[in-house]
């Protein structure tokens, strides 16, 4: 009897081993067929690129012997002189012949005279009242430079606002202000909202200009010039938290 079983068994298992055998020989054969297919694809890929390559550097080449024939007949030897014949190159692909036109339009519609308008602004807008308020909020700012900033942020919320009301000082309300709209404390977010307070009361008036060859700082000792790069035509102001831009980027 136990004969019996284990040559059933054998023969099960030569069974399964064979069915395995030509499972896997067919995932096999199918894989190879797809590793197949995909480096056809890639080849072809190829070919279609190198073809496009082909036709770009054959029609340059025309062009190139165009504009070399173009050349040999503008050059006409008559009476001992040389006469050479202008001609546009119609083909180079980041040539735009109307950009300067375009540019001479901008500059006859954006022309603006800065001098004036910095004047004009500072005459309508500028007044010295919080002086003092910067000067006092500046200062205490400054005691928050990158180390301090660490160091609160690696406190717990409840240490961080007592040290920070120990930083502020008499200005504790401010603290104060922002817990009412803040029950959790967070020192980078209390900068933030305290940088705000201190825009609103900056006395100074920050002139942006696309070229370093500017600077308005002699025309009032409360302004300060800064380039900003973006800027084509025209200035910024930006003056108590608000922007009043007169430029062209």
């Amino acid at each position: 009897m136990e004969t019996i079983i284990v040559t059933i068994l054998l023969i099960f298992v030569t069974l399964l081993i064979l069915v395995m055998f030509f499972f896997i020989r067919k995932t096999v054969a199918k894989i190879n067929q797809q590793t197949k297919d995909f480096f056809v694809d890639k080849l072809q890929t190829y070919d279609d690129l190198i073809s496009e390559r082909e036709k770009k550097l054959s029609g340059l080449k025309e062009d190139i012997e165009q504009r070399e024939k173009i050349l040999k007949e503008s050059i006409n030897i008559s009476d001992g002189k040389n006469q050479v014949f202008l001609y546009d190159l119609k083909n180079i692909d980041y040539q735009y012949d109307k950009i300067f036109k375009k540019m001479k339009e901008v500059d006859q519609r954006f022309n603006i005279d800065t001098v004036k308008l910095i004047k004009r602004f500072i005459k309508e807008h500028f007044k010295d009242d919080t002086v003092l308020e910067y000067t006092k909020y500046d200062s205490i700012r400054k005691e928050f430079n990158q180390q301090v900033i660490f160091k609160l942020i690696s406190m717990r919320p409840v240490e961080q606002e007592k040290e920070v009301r120990r930083i502020m000082r008499d200005l504790i309300y401010i603290v104060d202000n922002y817990k009412k709209k803040n029950k959790i404390f967070d020192t980078k977010k209390f900068i933030s909202y305290f940088d705000k307070i201190i825009d609103k009361v900056d006395p100074y008036i920050y002139v942006y200009t696309g070229s370093k060859d500017e600077n308005y700082d002699s025309f009032h000792p409360f302004i300060r010039t800064k380039v900003d790069n973006e800027i084509y035509r025209g200035i910024s102001i930006v003056y108590r938290g608000k922007l009043y831009d007169y430029s062209l980027k």
